[in-house]
């Protein structure tokens, strides 16, 4: 039977084997909410035809409740098959097709930090499938999803309707080179967003522009090797940071996830 979502624009529709994410038409209108900030960039009116998708649907257990993800259901022929270069050269790899452990450690260390974070006005940059922005909207705050593909925003709008909290959430298209919003946030997050060098820099000047003078920065990452540099970067650019570790266990494999609080250092 076909799912439908008529509550604000998505529709999907289910054939005959496997189930396709297929030819949507998109429609957006804005949130009833008048609580998030004003900005620039916001997905207020879209039509547009979406590729076919295969799709699967996952649950991810908190501790005190869960959400359910509709995700991509093949994503490493989609990682072949989107692949492009950018316009500097650079192999794109659309990594948004994948749930990452990375997201679901930052999902529940938000869910372990919930008070702090009712009616926070909350940037999440690279949102992909949009598990970490719907676990804080389910603590009471606001949230703008964030991610460069208009794709992604589409899953993370279905995701956050079925999880009943759309009313928490609006989408903005966002290319972290050249975010546009006039307000900064009390916490900006992002799940595995420094897998690659040349993201770094805009990331940081993101940080600066872009957290309040005495608000807070959680990302998550899996330890790879290179992601030092990231964190000296950080330091050499006016912030500090303490890591906590959360183990994670995805497709049958356990993986030990770092989660990076992120502050200005205060001037004394």
């Amino acid at each position: 039977m076909p799912l439908v979502h008529s509550n604000r624009y998505l529709f999907l529709r289910q054939t005959k084997s496997p189930s396709f994410l297929a030819a949507i038409t998109i429609k957006s209108t804005p949130t009833k909410s008048s609580a998030l900030p004003h900005f620039c960039g916001s997905i207020k009116e879209i039509k547009t035809e979406l590729r076919d998708y295969p799709l699967t649907s996952t649950i991810i257990k908190l501790k005190t409740g869960r959400v359910q993800l509709t995700i991509v259901k093949e994503p490493d022929w989609f990682l072949e098959q989107l692949s492009r270069e950018d316009s500097e050269g650079r192999l794109y790899l659309p990594y948004w097709t994948y749930l990452w452990e990375a997201a679901i450690a930052l999902a529940r260390y938000v869910e372990d930090i919930g008070t702090d974070l009712k009616d926070a006005h909350i940037l999440e940059i690279g949102c992909g499938f949009g598990l970490t922005g719907i676990v804080a909207c389910q603590t009471g705050a606001k949230v703008i999803f964030t991610d460069v593909e208009q794709d992604a925003l589409h899953f993370a709008h279905h995701n956050a309707d079925q999880n009943s909290v759309i009313e928490s959430a609006d989408f903005v298209q966002m290319d972290w080179n050249a975010p546009c919003f006039n307000s900064k946030f009390r916490y900006i997050l992002g799940a595995d967003v420094i897998y690659e060098e040349h993201h770094w820099k805009p990331i940081v000047k993101l940080l600066q522009d872009y957290l309040t003078a005495n608000g807070t920065a959680l990302f998550s990452e899996p330890n790879r090797k290179n992601a030092t540099g990231f964190f000296k970067l950080l330091n050499d650019n006016g912030f500090t940071y303490q890591k906590s570790t959360y183990p994670i266990k995805l497709d049958g494999r356990m993986n030990r996830v770092s989660i990076y609080t992120i502050r200005h250092i205060s001037k004394k």
